[in-house]
């Protein structure tokens, strides 16, 4: 047997967890500091329930780690954390709405390794459902702005709009093919406009393709003058007066071609990047779906009712008529929602983060294993963790911590119980300093502010 990891999967050390962890914790503090609650979803579901939107041919369809259980049921691996979300939404229809949510998890896509892109990642969404306001969204990226600069990021942050850019593709011409239109647009900025010009081309007419390309260049007021009215060219002109209020606007850049390559999004996108230039795709994104839940639950329900019971029920009191606009009737579940990535944030902070270790005090026992444990649970109790030597040879101790890049050490021994006083070695220059062994909320101010 030969012993690796599978292509796209990776094992992390301690020091990247660390990092890692970091990330999620400042994170899952300003989720919850905005009002977002927990969620889990199960990694594990019906693959049926995974494609539901998808023909079987569409990409992400191909990328599902696909399984059977011992009862031969047709399962899936989760590929992303908003279709799970979707079912939980359908399966708890009692939620009060507006409903924030916040998940961290796993996901797995059996596709293409390359840079940023491995096949079981992380994902960090926050999501609100059944909230369409432009408040919801400028929320949104006030948090994204707020959890970015806290990890020492500088946000650089593009906005879009679907609407318009619909709009945008009607005008230059093309009545069709939206959505392979958009996916050339949304890959504008990585290959030069010949190309673009050339690939727009086999959708729309040459001239028409050049002039989509003409207006993507446009700022706000000259698309207005283009498309007055348009619902997307209000969205944005929203957002950023709240942005604005927010203090926030100068963070962000209006940006006509994004699109976010997913047709899920129904109005504003917007992607993050780092504004010191260090990484050059995308941290994270988000925008608004008003449609997929609505759409998911409603399906549910259908297949609930079943079509037999619709036709033989229904038609006869409410006419076909009625029957057609079912699904028109009921809920709405306008959403928005927000990814951060992971794995690119941890590739811009891994350059500059210096190895250490989950323990900050190291302790050796010589002679002295009850005094000693009891001085280590006081600083824990104080607010650091302290690792308590085991080993055979205490003089391994210190060549040890560090190696294992441990800040401080101790040696508590029969001298220094009987004297009352402990010697704090600090590693990284050798200095020692005493302390009353007593005193545990002094010795901790000193390790946590030096």
């Amino acid at each position: 047997m030969e012993i690796k990891n599978l292509k796209g999967v990776y094992d992390y050390t301690p020091q990247q967890m660390q990092l890692r962890n970091r990330i999620t914790d400042v994170l899952r503090r300003n989720f919850e500091r905005f009002g977002y609650a927990p969620l889990e979803t199960a990694m594990l579901n019906y693959r049926e329930l995974l494609t539901y939107k998808y023909t079987e041919d569409a990409e992400i369809v191909r990328e599902i780690y696909k399984l059977n259980d011992q009862g031969e049921r047709d399962l899936g691996l989760r590929f992303d954390l908003t279709v799970p979300f979707c079912k939980y939404i359908a399966l708890n229809p009692n939620l009060k709405m507006p409903f924030r949510r916040y998940e961290m998890g796993r996901v797995f896509r059996n596709g293409p390794v390359k840079s940023g892109r491995n096949r079981e990642f992380w994902q960090c969404d926050a999501d609100i459902v059944g909230d369409g306001s432009a408040e919801a969204e400028a929320e949104m990226i006030q948090l994204a702005v707020k959890c970015y600069t806290e990890l020492g990021i500088v946000p650089q942050i593009q906005i879009g709009n679907r609407v318009l850019l619909t709009a945008l593709i009607k005008y230059a011409g093309a009545s069709k093919n939206t959505d392979e239109i958009i996916g050339i647009i949304d890959k504008i900025k990585k290959v030069d406009k010949a190309e673009t010009i050339t690939n727009l081309s086999k959708y729309m007419p040459k001239a028409s393709a050049e002039n989509l390309v003409k207006y993507l260049g446009l700022g706000i007021n000259d698309l207005y003058k283009l498309l007055p009215g348009n619902e997307g060219i209000a969205q944005i002109k929203a957002l950023f007066g709240l942005l604005d209020t927010l203090h926030i606007a100068n963070s962000c850049t209006f940006t006509p071609s994004l699109a976010r390559g997913l047709n899920v999004y129904t109005g504003t996108v917007w992607e993050v990047f780092d504004g010191s230039g260090r990484y050059p795709s995308s941290l994270g994104g988000g925008g608004r779906y008003d449609d997929i839940i609505t759409n998911f639950i409603r399906s549910h329900e259908a297949a609930s009712v079943g079509a037999s019971q619709i036709r033989s029920h229904e038609a006869a009191s409410v006419g076909a008529s009625q029957i057609r606009s079912r699904t028109d009737i009921g809920q709405k579940y306008p959403a928005v929602g927000i990814s951060f990535g992971l794995e690119p944030i941890s590739a811009v902070l891994g350059a500059d983060e210096k190895q250490t270790n989950t323990a900050s005090l190291l302790v050796m026992p010589y002679g002295t294993y009850k005094d000693t444990n009891e001085f280590a649970e006081r600083m824990r109790n104080a607010g650091v963790n302290t690792l308590v030597w085991t080993g055979a040879k205490v003089s391994k101790a210190l060549e040890y911590a560090d190696a294992a890049k441990i800040s401080f050490a101790a040696v508590i021994g029969e001298n220094e119980v009987k004297s009352g006083t402990v010697q704090i070695k600090e590693m990284q220059t050798g200095r020692q300093t005493a302390f009353p062994i007593t005193d545990a909320e002094k010795i901790a101010k000193f390790i946590l502010h030096t």
